[in-house]
């Protein structure tokens, strides 16, 4: 078994290069499948997540290879339906390859899609909404089979905006005949991604980043090349590992527009933010202040995705702090481990409620989740002596060689192997 060993005491300082967004990049590797062509895409994170969705793309017939920074899908024959086996299950966006299959050929195959353990996070709001567009899925054997004879334009008001319920319909949206209609989209940047490159392949899209959105036209073959956005929750991570360990860092993003709801949260707790159309510099040069109440939230609210870091620097935060979960119920696993550490945190009806500690102590802890161990991540290099991070492969999922950047700011973090 694989963990992290992490020393902590130690102030991040300097520049780094935040990779590609792993929730971007999920869809557009889904979109690539409605392209009959060649579709490149740029600043792509090596991250596991990356891999298992190639994979599957690779056993229906797809052709995909690696170039320095970029994966290049050739998707102009595809031999099979069948989104199966565990690089289906153990990844959440392979769910996305229902919308795409049946707009390129009106039929899927797909085991359930798994991911991180943080919520029941149900598939109900994609299916109620491709049945509307003339979807015909039924459930067999734990299985979701697809069916359409042609997909039809409609207006679909989901109940909630989820992300991976609007990212399918678009994706379903271009194979179908007429206008398709998403009242109550999510407008998270990552949407507003997938539109985007959609529309280079020919897709007419209007209303991305609204709650409203407007899907036409049909993807013309033809070769293509995107680059993907910067990954915000990677980016508040780091940043959150410089607040613990009163650290100056300096990241390099493109996208700063899509920090959003996670830089007036550090703000509120003391730390200085400056950023530019490519860069944003976070620096704590006093114990950080704590938060009376934070809420996750749809976009452009406070992110589900960084509540659990956020957590780790409440935890040494001064005063007490109060945090909501709204998205997924699962969430505060973590909070028994950030005990074992000393922090004073209890839980009641969906919110924590966190007092403050001077510093935490190093401990033995386990990743039950992706956030949930870059939270641990960042509790250990607050803490004092030396802290275990269990099945790190959780990690690995979303962070592009985390341990190697937080050593390059200062950090004292190592992959080892337990006998």
């Amino acid at each position: 078994m694989h963990i992290y060993n992490i020393y902590g005491g130690r102030r991040l300082r300097g520049e780094l290069y935040i990779q590609g967004s792993k929730n971007a990049v999920i869809p557009l590797i889904a979109a690539a499948l409605l392209n009959k062509d060649v579709t490149i895409i740029d600043n792509c994170p090596q991250i596991s997540d990356v891999y298992r969705m190639t994979d599957v793309l690779t056993r229906i017939g797809c052709i995909v290879h690696r170039e320095e920074g970029a994966i290049v899908i050739d998707a102009s024959q595809i031999h099979s339906n069948m989104i199966y086996g565990q690089c289906a299950r153990s990844v959440r966006g392979s769910v996305l390859y229902m919308g795409a299959l049946l707009a390129r050929c009106g039929y899927a195959v797909m085991d359930f899609p798994g991911g991180c353990h943080i919520g029941k996070r149900p598939v109900d709001y994609h299916i109620d909404a491709l049945r509307k567009m003339g979807a015909d899925i039924s459930i067999e054997e734990n299985r979701i089979v697809c069916k359409s004879r042609g997909l039809k334009g409609c207006v679909i008001r989901l109940p909630f905006p989820s992300v991976g319920a609007t990212e399918n319909i678009i994706l379903a949206g271009m194979g179908a005949c007429g206008i398709t209609v998403i009242e109550n989209a999510a407008r998270e940047p990552e949407i507003t991604e997938l539109c985007r490159m959609l529309s280079k392949m020919g897709a007419r899209i209007d209303g991305a980043g609204t709650q409203t959105i407007r899907i036409s036209g049909r993807i013309v073959p033809r070769e293509v090349r995107y680059s993907v956005m910067s990954d915000r929750i990677a980016a508040g991570t780091y940043a959150c590992a410089a607040a613990v360990t009163g650290g100056d860092i300096y990241c390099l993003i493109n996208r700063n527009d899509a920090m959003t709801g996670i830089v007036d949260i550090f703000r509120s707790m003391g730390l200085n933010i400056d950023y530019g159309n490519d860069y944003i510099r976070v620096s704590a040069h006093r114990r950080i202040k704590a938060l009376s109440y934070v809420r996750t939230e749809p976009y452009p609210g406070f992110p589900t995705d960084m509540q659990s870091q956020l957590m780790s620097v409440l935890s040494v935060a001064d005063g007490n702090s109060v945090i909501e979960e709204n998205i997924f119920e699962n969430r505060f696993h973590i909070v028994d481990e950030l005990l074992k550490m000393g922090a004073d945190i209890h839980t009641e009806n969906g919110r924590a409620y966190i007092k403050g500690v001077p510093a935490l102590s190093g401990s033995e802890l386990y990743a039950k989740d992706l956030r949930g161990g870059a939270a641990l991540i960042i509790a250990g290099l607050s803490s004092e002596g030396r802290t275990v991070v269990y099945d790190p492969g959780y990690i690995d999922r979303g962070y592009e060689n985390i341990a190697h950047n937080i050593n390059m700011l200062g950090g004292n973090i190592h992959l080892a192997q337990t006998e």
